[in-house]
């Protein structure tokens, strides 16, 4: 997708903040309409969490000395890239060739976290959303409603596990604020004033409440089958994030931990 629309055959793209931000500097002439956000009125970003067993005396980053670490992908923001950040933080370096730590590349969200629950990994990364229901981060999140998981303790905000009394896994690490995926134009093969439209409809119509009420899905704005968002993950819709600034801290997070995959 990065290389179609550097290569101008690709006008729209709905892209991971990662892959957004490797597009632009590789060479792609972006507007960024807006971005995804899983409840209206809720900040268009995420988390990236560490679990491990509950049971594995692993407590902080610190303790991943040693062990095998499952992270989803190298091109994934929050299965990597800012992992990476708070490994290189405290001395432990998170690459492939690293003899800090033996890094799985487990292949995605879910494959990494149930890679710790079947003793693949001492620890792994993955997106908030996988463990904990968002923005709230209170409920079930998608391994919990699925049934792969039974419960999630949470040792970093207390009070928020869910079902503790069946955890067999638990949140010891949180990252920062991640920046929202961005829904994302080609300047380079669009008019002005398609851009501008598109952005309008995006940011106003584009959203399970307009969705509903005009008949192009059923349900509620909290349970509906309008399939917006990223990959048809259930989100609202998308909110107008100020432009390409917004994802100034991934690219602050690409010089911070030097990744050969910021450079696409």
């Amino acid at each position: 997708m990065v290389e179609g629309i550097i290569a101008g055959r690709i006008d729209l793209a709905q892209f991971g903040p990662f892959a957004y931000v490797i597009a632009t500097q590789n060479g792609a002439n972006l507007e960024v309409a807006g971005a995804a956000i899983r409840k209206r009125g809720a900040a268009p970003g995420y988390r990236s969490y560490l679990v491990t067993g509950k049971d594995s005396g692993i407590s902080s980053l610190e303790d991943l000395a040693g062990k095998s670490v499952c992270f989803t992908d190298p091109g994934s923001t929050s299965g990597f890239l800012f992992p990476s950040e708070g490994l290189l933080s405290i001395g432990l370096d998170p690459s492939e060739g690293s003899t800090d730590i033996t890094p799985v590349f487990a292949g995605g969200h879910d494959a990494s976290i149930l890679s710790v629950a079947n003793g693949d990994c001492d620890a792994g990364f993955a997106a908030d959303i996988f463990l904990k229901s968002q923005p709230d981060d209170a409920g079930p999140g998608r391994l919990l409603e699925s049934g792969d998981l039974d419960g999630i303790l949470d040792r970093v905000d207390a009070g928020s596990d869910v079902n503790p009394d069946n955890a067999e896994l638990a949140i010891i690490w949180k990252t920062e604020f991640i920046a929202a995926a961005p829904f994302a134009i080609n300047l380079d093969t669009l008019p002005e004033d398609m851009v501008d439209e598109i952005t309008t409809v995006l940011t106003e119509k584009a959203n399970s409440t307009y969705a509903i009420a005009n008949g192009y899905c059923e349900g509620t704005e909290d349970d509906h089958n309008c399939n917006i968002g990223a990959g048809g993950s259930g989100d609202w819709g998308y909110q107008d994030v100020g432009g390409d600034s917004y994802y100034d801290g991934i690219r602050r997070v690409c010089e911070i931990t030097g990744a050969v995959e910021c450079e696409g």
